[in-house]
């Protein structure tokens, strides 16, 4: 985001007043409404072949790429917790909420519970900067529910925190990569952000390669037969929604592709695309006046495309953190500018339902060849969205 820093977010939560009962604290995740039950696994990815470029010793790129499935309706496996152990911790401190928000708090998905076989349509998550591979769990078990492998990608060194199974914890190599985007188009900024984007790139691109040659190994049982990698999305928040663009220019194996109110940086912003892409706004950054790299990219998107507007919509109504801002009482913590541009608004579990409701109809639409009306125009079943001009 450019007119509100994390940091000063940061400084406005931790003043949150009002803590909630211990049973209300956790983050709010719907119970995702298709007919399939959901699990979801990790992946420890190593890419022997590439120096980490963010690494500060040098070492092979790794990975931890969190997989959201359909799962056979059998047992009943332990449903998985939001993020391991010191990843919730991390999560817990940096974004300063009531205890309880985080560690602990469950999601609607068992634990590498065996897969559903089948030929499921792929879509890849890359979240925002120094963010989390869990931020959009809601999104990615919704999906999962309804017939979607989602894939989502933690940037290591980049990322606030990244837990490898052996227990090390990797945290953000230099800080200047969580300021860049506030100031994209300095010079300094700028080379920060294609620096790490080129590294996100090359990530996607990894791991698809990663998910051809699963064989079974420690995955679970079904899942690399449940993969149809000739259907692949992607999506991302913020950064990740740029990281969503440049991907999609670069990788022929990706058909389509959303970003949620995120800056374009990189050569995409000035090349455009030529393959369907939705672009959805919040109300208060990133449009064209606001951003200049939307209205570089916007005019040269020669495929299916639409840029969407959620009123009343802040940056971080996009994210499993901006559906709990009731229950954590974080209005009373912040000025009304702040909140407006950070939150905004909206209903927190009406956001949701639109986030939902429209990643859903575009890759039903471009991943499965689904009617999806609601991706033509306004209605009156959505008043919050506004189409907008590309051109």
């Amino acid at each position: 985001m450019r007119a509100v820093g994390v940091l000063l977010l940061l400084s406005m939560l931790v003043s949150a007043p009002g803590a909630a009962a211990a049973e209300d604290q956790r983050v709010h995740l719907p119970e995702p409404a298709g007919p399939l039950p959901t699990a979801t696994t990790v992946l420890h990815l190593t890419d022997a072949d590439r120096v980490d470029a963010l690494d500060p010793d040098g070492g092979p790129r790794e990975l931890m790429a969190q997989v959201w499935y359909p799962r056979l309706p059998v047992g009943d496996a332990p449903l998985a917790p939001y993020a391991p152990p010191k990843e919730a911790a991390a999560l817990q401190a940096f974004y300063p909420v009531p205890p309880g928000a985080f560690e602990g708090a469950p999601t609607n998905s068992a634990l590498d519970a065996p897969a559903i076989p089948g030929d499921f349509p792929v879509v890849l998550f890359a979240h925002g900067l120094c963010a989390g591979r869990t931020d959009t769990t809601a999104v990615n078990e919704h999906l999962a529910s309804l017939g979607y492998v989602v894939v989502a990608l933690g940037a290591t060194h980049e990322s606030n925190q990244v837990e490898f199974p052996d227990g090390r914890l990797v945290g953000t190599a230099d800080p200047a990569f969580c300021t860049a985007a506030q100031a994209p188009d300095d010079p300094a900024n700028a080379a920060i952000l294609e620096r790490l984007q080129r590294v996100r790139v090359a990530d996607v691109r990894f791991t698809l390669d990663e998910l051809a040659a699963l064989d079974g190994g420690d995955v679970p049982w079904g899942l690399p037969g449940a993969l149809d990698l000739d259907r692949v999305g992607i999506y991302g928040h913020s950064f990740g929604g740029s990281t969503a663009a440049q991907a999609l220019a670069d990788d022929p194996r990706l058909d389509a592709g959303i970003d949620l109110d995120g800056l374009i940086a990189g050569p995409v912003r000035h090349t455009g695309l030529a393959k369907p892409f939705l672009v959805v706004g919040s109300d208060y950054h990133h449009t064209s006046v606001k951003d200049p790299s939307w209205d570089d990219f916007l005019p040269k998107l020669t495929g299916w495309n639409r840029w969407l507007r959620f009123v009343d919509a802040g940056h971080y109504r996009f994210v499993d953190l901006g559906g709990s801002t009731d229950r954590w009482n974080l209005k009373e913590a912040m000025p009304p500018e702040t909140w407006t541009s950070v939150f905004g608004d909206i209903d927190p579990q009406r956001s949701q339902q639109l986030l939902l409701d429209f990643t859903t109809a575009f890759f039903d639409r471009f991943l499965r060849d689904r009617e999806a009306p609601i991706l033509d125009g306004p209605s009156a079943a959505y008043p919050e969205v506004e189409f907008r001009a590309t051109d």
